[in-house]
């Protein structure tokens, strides 16, 4: 059976926990037993180590699926297979080492570059504080982008700070619990701290710009976020299932005589959503190429810049649906008990991230005119 009949197969599972997850800011033992199971673990990991090596639109759907359960285990799931894609990118005797015990590496990390990488013989010292690292509490391998520093000196590429990915041992790292959120609460995503630690050369992911391992880094990263987006059309799907059950089972809106289901105005709002969804996901799957990191050539960073507009695009779309199912459900959803009210926190929370903010589509349209530049290697 494929990665994503086997998820299928445990949603009802997932659903169940949903609770569990939220309470308990992250995923229970059985649950992340269940999904290692499925596959959710080596979706990316490099096939020579046994990793499912399943393309783009396999990924989105296996994540949008979950997000339909629940759409904490459909961001964890996806942040793992974006972690795998930058351990990937390593000096190959690393991989061989991150991977030496199976392809169900549990990895986290952070691509902005919040901590501080200083030249010693042989390799860093990091030392910084990076916010949003989702499972940072299961991770064995975190992957940290570091600013680098020689002697006393920021180095610089092309007029910007250089940057690199430092991939350290979960051991070497401190959680610092900061992770009390609107919404996504089941994902953990707790600050990680590094005070001084070594990483030694190899476990650097090296970025010059210019580079083929930089292009592939970079491409593989924008096409990741179309994680997020799939992440929140599930979310978004998963909320018009509730409230077309909630009209079928005879839901009267207060002082109405009509069922809800019987309304035009109910009628007219719930095609319009669904119209909404099916716009985001045919986004979605229409940017999704076949591989990840295939892009290169001298359009690529205006490709790049197209993928993370479309993603924050179809965030968006999926963040109306699921506002309009909150708001068509009436009094009913705003109890914790009913599953839109998480939906609606969770699809708000996702659309914070930055690769949904507007400043996607400046990117994109600055490439349109000829303004864009190379976007550097991230």
């Amino acid at each position: 059976m494929t990665t994503l009949q086997l998820v299928r197969d445990l949603l009802p599972e997932i659903a169940k926990n949903a609770d569990e997850v939220e309470r308990g800011r992250g995923l229970p033992d059985h649950l992340l037993d269940g999904l290692r199971t499925a596959g959710c673990l080596r979706m990316l990991a490099p096939v020579a180590y046994g990793g499912t090596g399943l393309n783009v639109p396999e990924t989105l759907r296996v994540v949008e699926t979950l997000g339909t359960a629940d759409a904490s285990v459909a961001w964890l799931v996806g942040q793992v297979a974006l972690s795998q894609l930058i351990i990937g990118c390593a000096p190959k005797e690393t991989v061989a080492e991150i991977f030496a015990d199976g392809p169900d590496v549990y990895a986290a990390g952070a691509v902005a570059p919040k901590g501080r990488a200083t030249e010693v013989d042989g390799g860093w010292r990091i030392s910084g504080q990076w916010p949003f690292v989702t499972g940072c509490e299961r991770a064995a391998w975190v992957y940290l982008n570091c600013v680098l520093v020689r002697g006393r000196t920021v180095a610089m590429a092309e007029g910007r700070p250089a940057t690199r990915i430092m991939l350290l041992p979960a051991a070497d790292v401190a959680v610092v619990d900061t992770w009390h959120t609107l919404g996504l609460r089941g994902t953990g995503s707790h600050d990680l701290a590094v005070s001084g630690r070594y990483c030694p050369a190899e476990r650097a992911v090296e970025l010059v710009p210019g580079s083929a391992e930089a292009a592939r880094a970079a491409m593989s990263i924008a096409q990741s976020s179309l994680i997020i987006a799939a992440a929140a059309l599930g979310i978004a799907e998963a909320a018009l299932r509730d409230v077309v059950d909630l009209a079928a089972g005879g839901k009267r809106p207060a002082l109405s005589a009509t069922r809800l289901a019987s309304s035009t105005a109910f009628q007219e709002r719930l095609g319009e959503a669904r119209m909404v969804v099916q716009a985001g996901r045919a986004l979605l799957y229409d940017q999704a190429g076949d591989e990840w990191g295939g892009f290169s050539g001298p359009d690529a960073a205006l490709r790049r810049a197209q993928v993370r507009a479309a993603s924050a695009q179809a965030t968006a779309l999926a963040v109306r649906a699921t506002d309009a199912a909150f708001e068509l459900a009436g009094g009913t959803a705003v109890y914790d008990s009913s599953p839109l009210s998480r939906r609606l926190r969770d699809a708000n929370t996702a659309r914070q991230h930055f690769v949904a903010s507007r400043n996607s589509y400046t990117a994109f349209g600055a490439h349109l005119v000829g303004e864009g530049g190379d976007g550097g290697p991230l």
